[in-house]
């Protein structure tokens, strides 16, 4: 039972939110945002926030870990959710949806972010100790989705690739997009901004940014070939930042290979805090996945006023409309003029920037939880008319 607030009525709805086992940021920001926001939004709705525990920290070794995250995905999490009391559960993460079998079906959501381990295996291969474990626990749980009353794809893209590879039926699963972290805007400190570009951008070099993991689907490669034509064949002097995961030893190869080693700096995870200095201080964010189930980067990098190039792939075009240069993910030439383009030419960099903004306002949290609330109420109407 939630607290009561002052000047609210006691929660009309009562919501658990069950966590993933993930460790992915955008995973843990998505149920973040979800419990903030509802709170935030809707404070009719009481949220209770179900967490996992956590094996990050315990000293097994990366095959340790893993075995015992299996045991509690599949011994623990099992057990401790039947005795959970919600009037609905949302499972935040699709890689849990096996909890459905544990839950009443029939007022249990889940939301699904991508399916990358069955439309791109090769991820599965490069990131674990035991890739065909751990695919086929993958699509076990995939396989209990469709037992839930409402299923959430993050994008149509993501929806489409749930019909195909789900037995989920098409009335069942609602397109409900992220909203963006309102930290994310045009505002920033110009002297942090500007110390930040000094320390990366010498000399008056240009400065270009990628976000996010460096697993195959990410197409790092095509990042890397494109620094070293901008660097080569346009004549240009640019540094590349990393954000996020560290780059794979095939990478770090790559980029000594093309001899880029000095251009190359890889920042690890940052805050919001800190990442935002990062767009801001970027001429340009480079991303060009082949598979994405929604993307949060390109729409951020628009909030701050960074273009972006991107690929035509997976739910990109869905999300960044005409506000980014669009390419074929294995396209380094037309990426790489695209880049320059919009490093040297003013109006075009001018018309992207407000395109970027207009496009980022339309992603807020405050529409996805409204979304969020609807197929709650929803659910909850369709149980109740089931039990009359």
């Amino acid at each position: 039972m939630s607290r009561k607030r002052p000047g609210v009525e006691a929660a009309a709805m009562r919501v658990s939110l069950v966590r993933g086992l993930l460790d992915s940021p955008s995973i843990i920001q998505y149920a973040d945002n979800i419990a903030g926001n509802l709170k935030a939004y809707r404070p009719d709705i009481g949220v209770a926030d179900v967490r996992p525990p956590s094996t990050g920290r315990v000293p097994l070794g990366r095959i340790g870990r893993g075995i015992a995250t299996q045991a509690i995905r599949f011994g623990w999490y099992p057990f401790h959710v039947r005795g959970l009391s919600a009037d609905i559960f949302h499972i935040t993460d699709h890689v849990h949806s096996h909890l459905v079998h544990y839950l009443p079906p029939r007022r249990t959501v889940i939301t699904c972010h991508d399916l990358t381990p069955i439309v791109h295996p090769e991820n599965i291969a490069s990131t674990s100790l035991l890739p065909s474990l751990t695919g086929r626990l993958f699509r076990a749980s995939i396989s209990k989705m469709h037992m839930a009353a409402s299923v959430i794809a993050v994008s149509e893209n993501t929806r489409k690739d749930i019909l195909k590879y789900s037995r989920c039926q098409d009335e069942r699963i609602r397109v409900v997009h992220h909203g963006i972290d309102p930290a994310f805007n045009e505002n920033a400190d110009h002297e942090r901004v500007m110390a930040f570009r000094r320390k990366y951008a010498a000399n008056s070099s240009y400065l270009l940014l990628h976000v996010g993991l460096t697993t195959p689907y990410k197409n790092i490669e095509s990042v890397v070939r494109v620094l070293h034509l901008l660097n080569t064949n346009l004549g240009l002097t640019v540094r590349f930042i990393k954000v996020g995961q560290d780059f794979t030893s095939s990478q770090q190869q790559l980029i000594r290979d093309l001899g880029l080693k000095d251009f190359v700096f890889h920042l690890g995870k940052l805050p919001v805090s800190d990442l935002i200095f990062a767009y801001h201080a970027s001429d340009v964010l480079l991303f060009p996945s082949i598979y994405e189930g929604f993307g949060w980067p390109p729409l951020e990098a628009m909030a701050c006023g960074t273009p972006v190039v991107s690929s035509k792939a997976g739910s990109i075009p869905e999300i960044v409309g005409d506000a980014a240069i669009l390419h074929e993910p294995l396209d380094i030439r037309g990426m790489s003029e695209s880049v320059a383009a919009l490093f040297v030419n003013r109006e075009l960099r001018k018309e992207h920037i407000a395109s970027g903004l207009r496009r980022a306002k339309q992603f807020t949290w405050e529409r996805s939880v409204g979304a969020l609330a609807s197929v709650y109420e929803e659910v909850a109407r369709l149980t109740l008319s089931s039990q009359l």
